[in-house]
């Protein structure tokens, strides 16, 4: 009876509280289930597409030999030396990051990685070279990147 003769505050706390292996309990559960959704977001994770893949840019005669031209909407240089004009890709090839033009070479900023303006790896972590992409001539005597085509490093496109 000495419930009974107990406030109705202290009664209702008694009803509501927890026991800590109740606590225990339903933190390891919820933790858990925390856990894994995040393991199911990680493994079901998707690179989004990139788009756009093709993009047509200046006429031919805009990029003088010894020029570099970013293009950042496909992740990607334009350069153009005696042979012709060439596409390498801004993307490292250590973990993805993009590179950026450092005093006539491109560096990564997550690593430290160097690439020469061949896209050949001067420093590492990256061992292997930059990507060359496709470039072509449009109707209009534009120059279009398509970043979806790997090409040959030695393929130069020669605008007459």
């Amino acid at each position: 009876m000495a419930v009974r003769d107990e406030p109705l505050e202290r009664q209702k706390l008694k009803e509501v509280s927890l026991s800590r292996r109740a606590f225990l309990k339903m933190s390891l559960i919820a933790s858990g289930v925390l856990t894994s959704w995040g393991i199911f977001r990680f493994l079901g994770y998707q690179q989004p597409a990139e788009n756009p893949v093709r993009l047509a840019l200046m006429e031919a005669e805009a990029y003088p030999v010894g020029s570099m031209t970013s293009v950042p909407q496909l992740k990607a240089w334009v350069l153009r030396d005696e042979a012709g004009l060439y596409a390498l890709s801004a993307v490292c090839t250590h973990l993805g990051c993009t590179v950026g033009e450092t005093e006539k070479t491109f560096e990564c900023p997550c690593h430290g990685s160097r690439f020469n303006l061949k896209g050949a790896a001067l420093q590492g972590p990256a061992e292997n070279p930059l990507e060359y992409l496709e470039l072509s001539l449009s109707e209009e005597n534009q120059v279009v990147l398509d970043s979806s085509i790997k090409v040959p490093a030695s393929q130069r496109l020669n605008p007459l």
